[in-house]
């Protein structure tokens, strides 16, 4: 989410936020020449969250977790970011479910464990207890942000200032990979062999072979892209202005959500398939807004 100055990052994001507003609500595609779906509300949060940042979706609990940054700037160590636990309807289950975080950003499981970057190390916890277990420092990093896990369980970490990611596999975290171009690499998403890259301070959206570690151009023009989901063959792709984008297979783009006029940003997304139900947090919004994908 976040480009090389920390300083400059911190004073973008509350800039971004006071920015006035553009453009109403929008809930339709843009391009008729896109066969792209559309986003209808179906429920929002009360106001509880404190800068909501991620959600994620536990299948086998079938309940969200939300990770809460508290105040800001997003790396200040000062220990008052949280986990919640939403129903899928919805409903507020435990706000301050795991605290002792600083400011918690993207989130992955694996079994029973709750993978969670924290500014420079991944925070595990284990979801029965909800007691974090162990904590992995990755070296030199600035700014952690999102989190995917691979079909072999490796957990991929982007690292926004230095446009890096790192990998954590069987306990031990190593520097995987680094591109200049990511402009802040942010949004991950494993599939297969490949790694779908969002970058925030460029707009590009980038397929990346993960066996070469080639990349490849997919789309453009996502200004602060943050979460991706897949969609079939097709993605939906968050900015952290406010947006949802719909991007098909051959790197076509449709705006399928606008929330800048609500002041509602859009973060780190979630997609329950078995339900058609994206989840978009809002950050300073301080909610978590659910529409059904038609």
């Amino acid at each position: 989410m976040i480009k090389s100055n920390l300083l400059f990052v911190c004073l973008l994001i509350l800039g971004l936020a006071c920015q006035p507003a553009q453009q109403k609500e929008q809930e339709s595609t843009s391009s008729p020449s896109i066969s792209a779906p559309q986003l209808v509300k179906v429920w929002e949060t009360d106001t509880l969250m404190t800068t909501s940042e991620s959600v994620i979706y536990d299948e086998f609990r079938d309940v969200l977790y939300v990770s809460n940054i508290g105040s800001v700037p997003p790396t200040a160590k000062d220990n008052d970011g949280f986990i919640s636990i939403i129903s899928t309807s919805g409903e507020v289950i435990d706000l301050d479910w795991v605290t002792e975080i600083s400011a918690p950003k993207g989130m992955g499981i694996i079994d029973s464990s709750l993978f969670v970057t924290n500014i420079d190390e991944v925070v595990e916890i284990d979801i029965p207890s909800g007691v974090i277990v162990k904590r992995y420092l990755v070296g030199n990093a600035q700014f952690l942000n999102d989190i995917t896990i691979t079909d072999t369980e490796d957990i991929l970490i982007s690292d926004s200032n230095l446009n890096n990611i790192h990998k954590l596999t069987d306990g031990s975290m190593k520097f995987w990979m680094n591109d200049s171009a990511f402009h802040g690499s942010n949004g991950l998403l494993a599939q297969g062999d490949q790694l779908m890259v969002a970058s925030y301070g460029g707009g590009e959206f980038y397929r990346v072979d993960r066996n070469t570690k080639t990349k490849t151009l997919v789309a453009s023009g996502i200004e602060g892209g943050d979460g991706i989901v897949a969609i079939g063959e097709n993605y939906l792709v968050s900015n952290w202005n406010g947006e949802v984008h719909f991007v098909d297979n051959q790197g076509n783009t449709s705006l399928l959500l606008d929330t800048k006029s609500k002041g509602k940003n859009a973060a780190d997304i979630c997609f329950i398939q078995s339900e058609n139900l994206l989840l978009v947090p809002t950050f300073f919004g301080n909610t978590v807004a659910a529409y059904e994908v038609k």
